[in-house]
């Protein structure tokens, strides 16, 4: 088994191949979906939304460890839906001209950075649902760790972003 961030890189290089051969129209469709999905989650577990279903899950009976794992749960679900959903079939696209290989391998490197980097970041702070893994990590590990989309962005960077996008495709 290898590490965490070869994983993440093979994951973040294998959506910027895609990119490639999609497009960047495509792309920042799916960008925008995964920045949606992002600011949900974001705004789920860190607004009083989330103090009150901690509330109410520590009513039932749930330890914390068992929420984190839940919110991961939840986290990775939720991200992986919305990317299987916005790569599948037409999506979200935004009109453009002629293709651009760099330009649509930067887009599917930014969608691999935030998903990768998101699903890293929840699984790590549910300490990786229970698997035995050992806290002796790389400082590539140690470093990205702390750069990871969820661990530098609030839920307001998220939305904004968003938002903006979508005009960006309405605006013509």
């Amino acid at each position: 088994m290898g590490p965490v961030e070869g994983v993440f890189l093979a994951v973040i290089a294998m959506f910027g191949a895609i990119g490639v051969v999609r497009g960047w129209q495509q792309e920042l469709g799916v960008t925008t979906m995964l920045l949606l999905a992002l600011f949900v989650i974001s705004f789920i577990f860190t607004t009083s939304v989330g103090d009150r279903l901690n509330s109410a899950l520590s009513g039932v009976g749930v330890s914390e460890p068992q929420m984190v794992t839940i919110q991961a749960l939840f986290a990775v679900g939720l991200l992986l839906i919305v990317t299987f959903i916005s790569y599948q079939g037409v999506g979200l696209a935004y009109p453009g001209g002629k293709k651009n290989s760099l330009l649509s391998l930067a887009i599917g490197l930014i969608n691999g950075y935030l998903l990768a980097g998101s699903l890293w970041y929840y699984l790590a702070k549910a300490n990786w649902l229970g698997a035995n893994i050992v806290p002796d990590f790389s400082q590539f590990y140690q470093f990205f760790s702390q750069i990871l989309p969820p661990a530098i962005f609030g839920w307001q960077f998220f939305i904004l972003l968003a938002v903006a996008m979508l005009i960006l495709r309405v605006v013509k």
